[in-house]
């Protein structure tokens, strides 16, 4: 869908530019509902979505909780300002050493693979006198229970583990012989159309397993997934009602925390990318716009099925049946969209693009071109928040041994 128009303090192409009301918004709507259905609960953000330090340190200011995946996650949280306790510790990769700092300083730890289920074991043998707490990923085949929203294409998840074929209750046996409490749940899978029923059937999952295993849980990591937009249904609160009708026969709501780990339902509308014209051809019958914008930028893994929400700032007034927007790098299928009965775009001209906040700088590369700078929109400011990435940020940390010859400053400085 385009729009029509301009707007005052725009940045320099090509740029993201995140609004900061407009975050402050959809964290107060999650934080509502969450407060509405199930006030004894945790609002964390999914890092790997989009770690701009200026969100993570924002997202901490709120109240949000981090929600990491690897180390380098963790290190990420605590070098922007986050507690240890104010962390939640997901993923399969954790190393030994912060596995073991995290279950000594963070409230949140899920175990993923049977290496941390291993050595959460030798850690509780090493102190008996702690008494360790640890949440499992439960591994559950949502193909089977809610057909039709599997991305995995009919693959079964790799995550967590599996309560059928019998290591959901190893690893409970293995922690519980060793001093380890099982004292959450960790539920979380992606779905293709992030349906209520997915959480219906995550939340009566969990209470199934609750009562064969006869558990005592301290909290729910129900996960992420969320559908997120300014209009539309489900709606956070919707969802977090569903997860309560399906766990609150299991679980005292008032003792047992329900965590939720949003990333792109709060982030993915509140960020633009600003591009701009660079050339337009013709080919054919085909009207080719060249912009400093790219797939990589918008959308990295190349995977987006729907239209941009588009805006677009032309000097012509004129109407164009169909223009195909296309990037700056070298690949053909560098094709960002096709805008029917829009402006006739020339050289100079802006298109914004909206919603592409989650994934996109995450999987930002120096494919051609470095990262593009990130500005913070606060009413109608701008602030800058990361610059464009230069020759200086790439070289850093590298060597190269074979550089002997010398360049003539005049050539180095471009001239």
């Amino acid at each position: 869908m385009a729009q029509h128009g301009t707007r005052q303090h725009e940045p320099q192409t090509p740029a993201f530019v995140l609004d900061s009301s407009v975050l402050e918004e959809f964290i107060d709507r999650f934080r509502q509902a969450l407060l509405n259905q199930w006030p004894n609960s945790v609002l964390s953000y999914s890092f790997k979505t989009n770690a701009l330090p200026w969100l993570l340190s924002f997202m901490n200011t709120q109240g949000v909780w981090a929600e990491v995946v690897s180390d380098a996650e963790y290190q990420l949280a605590l070098s922007v300002g986050y507690r240890p306790d104010r962390i939640v510790f997901n993923g399969p990769v954790k190393s030994r050493q912060r596995l073991r700092q995290a279950l000594a300083h963070g409230p949140v730890v899920n175990l993923d693979s049977k290496r941390e289920v291993r050595w959460a074991a030798e850690f509780a043998k090493e102190q008996p006198e702690q008494t360790l707490s640890v949440g499992l990923r439960v591994n559950w085949n949502l193909e089977e229970r809610c057909p039709g929203e599997s991305t995995t294409s009919g693959q079964h998840s790799r995550f967590g583990f599996n309560a059928e074929n019998g290591e959901l209750g190893a690893a409970m046996s293995t922690l519980k012989a060793a001093g380890v409490r099982v004292a959450g749940l960790h539920m979380h899978r992606n779905s293709l159309t992030q349906s209520l029923g997915v959480y219906t059937a995550s939340a009566e999952l969990a209470a199934e397993l609750i009562s064969e295993f006869d558990l005592d849980l301290e909290w729910i990591d129900i996960g992420g997934g969320f559908f997120g937009s300014p209009v539309g249904t489900p709606t956070f609160d919707q969802y977090v009602s569903t997860i309560r009708r399906g766990l609150e026969g299991a679980v005292d709501i008032d003792r047992t925390q329900l965590i939720v780990e949003p990333g792109g339902s709060l982030i993915a509308v509140p960020v633009e990318f600003h591009s701009q014209v660079v050339d337009v051809k013709f080919v054919g019958d085909h009207r080719y716009v060249v912009t400093d914008a790219s797939r990589t930028n918008i959308d990295p893994l190349f995977r987006r099925q729907r239209e941009f929400d588009v805006r677009i700032d032309a000097a012509s007034e004129e109407s164009i049946p169909e223009q195909v927007i296309c990037g700056f790098t070298c690949m053909e299928d560098d094709r960002l969209t096709v805008l029917r009965d829009a402006p006739q775009l020339s050289e100079g001209d802006r298109i914004v693009f909206y919603r592409v906040g989650a994934y996109t700088m995450s999987y930002q590369s120096s494919f051609i071109e470095f990262p593009p700078a990130v500005f913070v929109r606060d009413d109608d400011s701008l602030k800058l928040v990361r610059r464009r990435g230069s020759v200086d940020d790439y070289l850093g940390g590298h060597s190269w041994l074979h550089a002997t010859a010398s360049v003539p400053a005049s050539v180095a400085a471009g001239s």
